[in-house]
């Protein structure tokens, strides 16, 4: 008995230590002893051996960027490694908040999936050394350990994104002077002292949010970490972790009621940014923080001062014109006036113009600067030049020839070590000055390179000038000993920017490359490849022959662009959009539309959509009241074209055009994951008088299907997570075209499509309870993404048109798609297009297009299907409704 005993004894305690060793080392928490291999792709031997002969000549340790006194404002880093959504969410957001971010990064994480880091690289924020794993007291490590973690991250975000991080992070470490001399021999100049940690599951509100940035002191550095660090010890949980959370596994049964709920990191931070608007704090780089300077000799960290002598070092260069302009001009008096206003960096014009600005600096090279000229003249376009003091001083002429060609000229700032406010007004100044003595007037400044500093935005603020940037830099810092134009652009755009779009600024540096026949090779295939495939170009409609073919984006000057009012606008103010279309308004508990009704009358169903396929969640007597045609009821030859997803103007603009051509209106559904990095392109569908409805924010469907079983299965979001992608998709949508009208029709509707036509219970409640007034699936989808050629998509187009009789099947709506996968859909609806215009009216064969918006009403009932679409009639038939279709000529 006793033996039985024992052995029973002896298996539960293995079973615990089993489980013990489960939860330390794979559940809970990283742990060094569990550390992915260091010596597996990216071997770093000869950089170990670099680092290990540079610490042999006592290098001078890195130094340690910290928080600040003098510094009205803060700075924010994020710290650790994301999966590809998050990262999207959070780029998103702190380009909402317009708001700059440090990004430390795991080098073990970014080996195995490098789309989060190339994604942040895109968007331009800093990346940086966070260890290979994120590994915690860094400096209790080896030396050995301590290089291989610094060398191979270094190393793996170099050859992800062509640019060796300069700086680290490694959480809860203490930056010894041994450890600031690692990493100096590992190549970086500095580390981060965060002042203060954000802990998300202390955020779980806009008031804990509040409360925790009123706590903040300026000129801190506050840190947002999105991952668990590496312990080197074993976790050892404290009191408050008796009942862990276990993340879900394979075979593993969970205790639901036993989970521990975490704050959504993307929730935090966006409570946190929001704060920080509301408060008005600046957030500046972190490399504009004040650095703490390592003493060799006594093992102190002294804080960093200017010395009188640096100072004057600093201004030497400007001495001479200090004297002429600064006498004339009261700086400190210009600077208060200014009251500490500073100047937004436009890299992106809201504009709808159909046009794509080139920039230009470095000109120390007059015989690329003329080349540049030449291309642009061929190209009957012009660009901005940014002229800095050095280039007028050494060679005044080559700026007056830029003048007289007809191009434009800004200020080109100098990124220059100590500078300061004053200094940079005075070479503000100098520069003008010389400018308009050669017959320009200059409006725009930019600091081509280097680190913009509070001081220059200031002074640019100051001296009421607009501050200039690049939305695309066709020079990285990887390319300088480049010898092919194609090489440039496949490092520059990759394998997903096809085209560039309305408002963005092209920004070539000409003395950068080694080979000086470079540049100008580089731009002209820009503007073949990137910009000329904007036109729609058939094989009968060209707009090289064709005048009134008008799709072609044209090549101009910042200030042409930025200052032509006629297309320019902004971001929908909330006050300003009328408040039935406010995100905050819903129309169906205004009318009192119970969501019984809601799923019978005013959602348009498809006839593939069924129990057995993809509608989870509602009973047999629940899927009676679905419409199965998914046309709109009428009684008149009227079809709708919509098109889905999103895409680049390469694809939408041909779209657009054709509509315009014909002067059609149609329904854009549209998937606003990326749509603000492109927001012109979604405002341009919005003011030539098309319908904008919604297609989620994530394509993620309301329910999926198993290949292999056929069962139907949730959808891949929680019910809080489908509400918030249907609340983000529709507030950006109106943010960008809230406020649009064209001729009293406003174009923001509250229709939505849903992601692969599949629909649950669960998310038509979801649409409800946000909303959304009708859903909208189609009669016929094109398939157009899988068309091979051009007679296929004609085919397809027809059949959803056209019964067997050859009758127009009335009320049809065809499902197409705007994104560059649908390269035969424009083509092809031009053709259908023309040949339907020359039907005479009573050809039973001749269809009307129209929107969705100008029969969706909120009277139209799905469910009734003698129901017209409440026009009134009209004996001269054809006419009105080539009228009222907008498929008539304009002004008829």
């Amino acid at each position: 008995m006793f033996g039985r005993k024992t052995f029973v004894a002896a298996l539960i305690l293995v079973m615990v230590g089993i489980c013990g060793y489960w939860y330390f080392y794979s559940g809970h928490s990283k742990q060094y002893s569990d550390v992915t291999d260091l010596s597996g792709e990216y071997t770093v031997d000869s950089e170990m051996q670099d680092a290990q002969n540079k610490l042999n000549k006592n290098i001078k340790p890195a130094d340690i960027y910290t928080r600040t006194s003098a510094r009205n404002a803060i700075a924010l880093t994020i710290d650790g490694s994301m999966d590809p959504v998050t990262t999207d969410r959070i780029l998103d957001l702190l380009n909402k908040y317009n708001i700059t971010a440090v990004f430390f990064i795991d080098g073990s994480t970014a080996a195995k999936n490098d789309d989060f880091v190339k994604k942040i690289y895109k968007r331009g924020f800093p990346i940086e050394n966070y260890t290979y794993v994120g590994l915690a007291h860094l400096d209790k490590m080896p030396q050995e350990e301590i290089l291989l973690q610094l060398l191979k991250t270094q190393k793996v975000i170099q050859v992800i994104t062509g640019k060796k991080p300069e700086i680290f992070k490694a959480p809860r470490t203490k930056y010894t002077l041994d450890l600031l001399k690692l990493a100096a021999a590992s190549g970086l100049k500095a580390a981060v002292e965060s002042s203060v940690y954000i802990k998300p599951d202390e955020i779980k509100t806009d008031e804990d949010a509040d409360n925790f940035i009123s706590k903040v002191k300026m000129g801190s550095i506050i840190s947002l970490p999105v991952d668990i660090p590496v312990d080197q010890v074993k976790y050892e949980p404290g009191k408050t972790d008796d009942k862990p959370a276990f993340d879900k596994k394979p075979g593993l049964k969970i205790d639901i009621d036993k989970k521990i709920e975490h704050e959504n990191i993307v929730d935090v931070l966006e409570r946190i940014l929001k704060a920080i608007k509301a408060k008005n704090i600046k957030v500046i780089p972190l490399t504009e923080f004040p650095l703490k300077i390592t003493n060799q000799q006594n093992n102190k960290i002294l804080s960093y001062n200017l010395s009188g002598f640096n100072k004057i070092a600093a201004l030497a260069d400007h001495f001479l014109f200090t004297r002429a302009y600064a006498a004339s001009r009261n700086y400190e008096l210009l600077r208060k006036e200014n009251a500490g206003k500073e100047a937004h960096t436009t890299k992106l014009i809201l504009t709808t113009e159909p046009s794509v600005c080139f920039a230009f600096a470095g000109l120390t090279k007059p015989k690329i600067v003329y080349d540049i000229l030449d291309r642009l003249q061929n190209m009957h376009a012009s660009g901005t030049f940014f002229v800095m003091k050095n280039d007028i001083d050494k060679n005044p002429q080559l700026i007056r020839d830029i003048i007289k060609s007809g191009n434009e000229v800004g200020i080109g700032i100098r990124s220059l070590k100590d500078a300061n406010f004053y200094t940079t007004c005075t070479e503000i100044d100098y520069v003008r000055t010389k400018l308009r003595a050669m017959g320009a007037d200059p409006r725009l400044a930019m600091q081509p390179w280097g680190q913009i500093t509070a001081d220059t935005r200031e002074a640019v603020s100051a001296e009421q000038l607009d501050l200039i940037g690049p939305y695309i830099n066709v020079v990285n810092s990887n390319m300088k000993n480049y010898t092919s134009a194609q090489k440039v652009m496949d490092n520059t755009f990759g394998k997903f920017v096809y085209s560039l779009g309305r408002g963005w600024i092209v920004y070539f540096r000409l003395d950068y490359y080694n080979d000086d026949n470079l540049v100008g090779k580089v731009m002209d295939l820009v503007k073949r490849y990137k910009i000329d495939n904007t036109a729609y170009n058939s094989f009968y409609d060209d707009p090289k022959i064709n005048h009134n073919n008008d799709s072609q984006y044209n090549v101009k000057s910042v200030g042409a662009v930025l200052y032509n009012k006629k297309f320019r606008y902004n971001f929908a103010v909330r006050d300003e959009i009328p408040e039935n279309r406010r995100d905050t308004y819903n129309p169906l508990e205004k009318n009192h539309v119970t969501f019984k009704d809601y799923i019978k009358k005013r959602y348009i169903g498809n006839p593939a959509v069924g129990m057995d396929s993809n509608a989870l969640g509602f009973s047999i007597a629940g899927l009676r009241n679905f419409d199965m045609t998914g046309r709109i009821h009428t009684t008149r030859p009227v079809v709708f074209f919509t098109f889905d997803d999103w895409g680049m103007d390469a694809s939408i603009n041909r779209l657009l055009y054709v509509l315009r051509k014909h002067n059609v209106k149609a329904t854009f559904f549209v998937l606003t994951h990326n749509v603000l990095n492109n927001p012109n392109l979604l405002r341009t569908i919005a003011e030539q008088g098309n319908d904008i409805g919604a297609h989620s924010d994530m394509h993620k469907p309301m329910t999926t299907q198993d290949v292999k079983t056929n069962v139907l299965e949730p959808s891949v979001q929680s019910r809080a997570e489908y509400m918030k992608d249907l609340s983000s998709c529709y507030k950006k949508l109106e943010m960008v075209t809230g406020d649009v009208e064209v001729n009293r029709h406003p174009a923001l509707t509250r229709y939505f499509r849903p992601p692969t036509l599949t629909v649950s219970k669960m998310g038509f409640e979801c649409l409800y309870d946000n909303g959304y007034t009708y859903i909208v699936n189609g009669s016929y989808s094109t398939h157009d993404y899988d068309q091979t050629n051009l007679e296929s998509m004609i085919n397809a187009i027809k059949k959803g048109i056209f019964d067997r009789n050859g009758q127009v099947r009335k009320g049809a709506v065809l499902v197409m798609h705007m994104s560059d996968s649908g390269q035969y859909t424009a083509v092809a609806l031009d053709m259908i297009l023309t040949a339907n215009e020359q039907r005479k009216d009573n050809d039973p064969a001749k269809f009307f297009p129209a929107r969705l918006s100008d029969y969706l009403k909120d009277g139209y009932d799905q469910s009734r299907p003698k129901q017209d679409e409440n026009m009134a009639e009209n004996k001269d038939y054809g006419r009105y409704l080539y009228k009222n279709s907008g498929y008539g000529m304009e002004g008829e």
